[in-house]
């Protein structure tokens, strides 16, 4: 969604008086938090009177507040509750939607979404891979979070001492030969994932099976899933490692995203920004 400001075509009121207001609003960004009154005539293009008019009465409908001491505008209470309950109402699922869609579509591969439970992950939502190479994790599969790259991701929001109060002993028990069984190694993992954003596993909880995983954030930057692109062993070489990791990434940001998360490093806003990407990384 476009939210440039920009001066409203010539509509007949109070049609045109509405979407003036709107382009007003749409001043207001994270970058400038705050503007007076020049700023935002330069912006929308409008008349100061006009402008002064509008604004009096979005101070009115405390869409828009003004500081006494610098006379600048910022965004008012009733559209900061407005935002709020936008937050609330979009639940993870409806905004990962489109964004595991594409990923499939790009990838081929399966798309999974999970949460955190008690030491487990729950498979909340799955994109079943575009191959003819299938594997069992349906939605609603629980599988230890040690042993699987979602699970990892998520356990390396946790401090020690809550990665010891989910894990209190030392062994994990193994899913496969090459799932982490010690606790020391498992928090060696954690703080690489930390610095790097993205876990790996490589048949951890199924054989034959490997992926890439990075959490998602809500608008507090809590980590409230994990999302995954599972793809078989024998094609997961390090080149298309490093390729969907990057792709889960990019995915895994614009849903934050969409669920409010703000990052000033993340440059990824739209469903176009991951495709125009892959496109050239398809190209190189």
């Amino acid at each position: 969604m476009d939210i440039t400001c920009r001066k409203p075509s010539n509509l007949i009121s109070p049609m045109s008086s509405l979407l003036k207001a709107v382009s007003i609003l749409k001043c207001f960004s994270y970058d400038e938090p705050e503007l007076g009154i020049s700023d935002i005539v330069q912006k929308v293009e409008m008349p100061r009177t006009t402008v002064h008019r509008i604004l009096s009465t979005l101070i009115r409908a405390e869409l828009l507040s003004r500081k006494n001491n610098t006379g600048k505008y910022r965004i008012g209470p009733a559209l900061y509750t407005m935002g709020s309950l936008y937050l609330f109402s979009t639940d993870i699922l409806s905004a990962a939607e489109p964004v595991t869609e594409l990923l499939n579509k790009l990838s081929g591969e399966a798309i999974k979404l999970a949460v955190f439970d008690r030491g487990n992950i729950i498979v909340i939502k799955k994109e079943e891979s575009r191959y003819a190479f299938r594997y069992h994790h349906a939605v609603g599969s629980i599988l230890p979070a040690y042993a699987s790259a979602m699970g990892k991701a998520l356990l390396s929001e946790l401090s020690e001492i809550e990665l010891e109060s989910v894990y209190p002993g030392d062994f994990l028990k193994p899913l496969t030969s090459k799932t982490i069984t010690g606790k020391a190694q498992l928090i060696k993992v954690l703080k690489q994932i930390r610095i790097s954003g993205v876990s790996i596993d490589i048949e951890e909880n199924t054989e034959g099976l490997s992926g890439v995983a990075c959490v998602i954030r809500d608008a507090t930057d809590k980590a409230i899933a994990a999302m995954c692109i599972g793809v078989p062993v024998h094609t997961f070489t390090e080149e298309r490692r490093n390729q969907l990791a990057t792709l889960n990434k990019m995915g895994a940001s614009l849903i934050s995203y969409r669920l409010g998360y703000q990052d000033e490093r993340n440059m990824v806003r739209s469903l176009e920004d991951i495709r125009t990407w892959w496109e050239s990384s398809q190209s190189a």
